[in-house]
């Protein structure tokens, strides 16, 4: 679950009165300091990179009581303050409008915003999430059992959905439908719009709005390949060697094609299953690994780290948006199901260990 910052309006910066940002705690931070950093919303909105935000940071001592930040007068800022690694809070300020951090507790830290109608329903969000977040990174962790994770989810949608509801027109219910899944996102869509287009989390609002687009048709895209069988789209990819490695050179096994990076947690944690399917099934079957979203050297690296035995390629950045969009792979890791023929028999999106029983029973093992 993602976490929430506070994204609030675009005004002009003429004529804006000075405010300030005031951080109230009531004990010493963890580290007797405070580092502020911030980037201009329309660098946040716009940047293709860490580099492109051009972030500023200070850091100001803060045994207790209270501090004060100046909001920029220049247009729409993110905040997010940092008492230690593990302790921040994230917000957006605009011009002339004064915002308070009640800092409650650290450790895992707690607070309050406050200051206007925005923040103050943020606030109101972060808080009710706040118990559903924490039990599924125990969950996550292994620090409790396994729970029902769909459960969880469902009642983080309603934590959003029910604020929709009750307040459409409120500036937190825009911020509120972007913390939804993109089916729940497309329904309220046009519940939120008018709210929404008068917002300055407009510009993030379509980005957001075009992301869950391109995902809906996406995954329509994986079923309608998945129950017609369609042909798998073909592909030629430099391996560890630089060796081109074409799929058609797999014809006659069953092929998973790995979609995944060294980067991504979710896919290294599903290495080991994937290795004893491999062992389990080979030579009738072969895992070809497409590396995708990172450098080389770090792709070799990860392949060397982790022991993968099977085929590797690299998908370079400038041919990622072509194939990637040809399997409907909106999310990693993807792994697809290719039966002797070519044909694409199953695509799934995340770990799931109902993938290696599909694959079984594909296989008739």
């Amino acid at each position: 679950m993602k976490k929430i910052f506070l994204i609030s309006a675009l005004i002009p910066a003429a004529a804006i009165a000075m405010a300030d940002i005031t951080v109230n705690s009531p004990s010493s931070t963890p580290e007797g300091k405070m580092v502020v950093e911030k980037a201009s919303v329309a660098n946040f909105a716009n940047a293709r990179s860490r580099a492109d935000l051009n972030l500023t940071s200070d850091t100001i001592d803060f045994v207790e009581g209270t501090k004060t930040v100046a909001v920029p007068v220049d247009g729409d800022y993110r905040f997010k303050i940092s008492f230690d690694g593990n302790n921040s809070v994230d917000f957006y300020t605009r011009p002339g409008e004064n915002i308070v951090v009640n800092i409650t507790q650290f450790s895992p830290i707690r607070y309050t915003l406050g200051g206007t109608p925005l923040v103050e329903g943020m606030s109101e969000l972060y808080n009710a999430v706040l118990p559903i977040e924490e039990e599924a990174e125990q969950i996550q962790k292994g620090l409790k059992p396994d729970g029902d994770m769909q459960a969880l989810f469902a009642r983080y949608n309603k934590v959003f959905t029910d604020f929709i509801e009750k307040t459409p027109s409120s500036p937190a219910a825009v911020f509120a439908i972007m913390n939804l899944d993109p089916e729940t996102f497309s329904k309220y869509e046009e519940k939120v719009a008018p709210a929404a287009s008068k917002s300055a989390l407009f510009p993030l609002y379509e980005q957001q709005a075009k992301r869950v687009k391109a995902q809906i048709e996406a995954d329509r895209k994986r079923i309608e390949m998945e129950q017609n069988h369609v042909q798998a789209p073909a592909f030629t990819l430099p391996d560890l060697q630089g060796k081109d490695v074409s799929l058609s050179d797999f014809r006659g096994k069953w092929l998973i094609l790995d979609f995944w990076g060294s980067w991504c947690g979710w896919c290294i944690k599903g290495f080991p299953e994937l290795k004893a399917a491999y062992e389990k099934y080979k030579p009738e079957l072969e895992v070809i690994g497409i590396d995708c979203q990172e450098t080389p050297e770090r792709w070799k690296a990860g392949v060397e780290r982790h022991q993968l035995p099977w085929v590797h390629v690299y998908l370079s950045q400038e041919k990622q948006t072509e194939l990637l969009g040809a399997y409907g792979v909106q999310g990693f890791p993807t792994k697809v199901i290719v039966n002797p023929e070519g044909k694409i028999m199953n695509i799934t999106s995340g770990e799931d260990p109902a993938f290696y029983t599909t694959l079984a029973k594909l296989m008739g093992k």
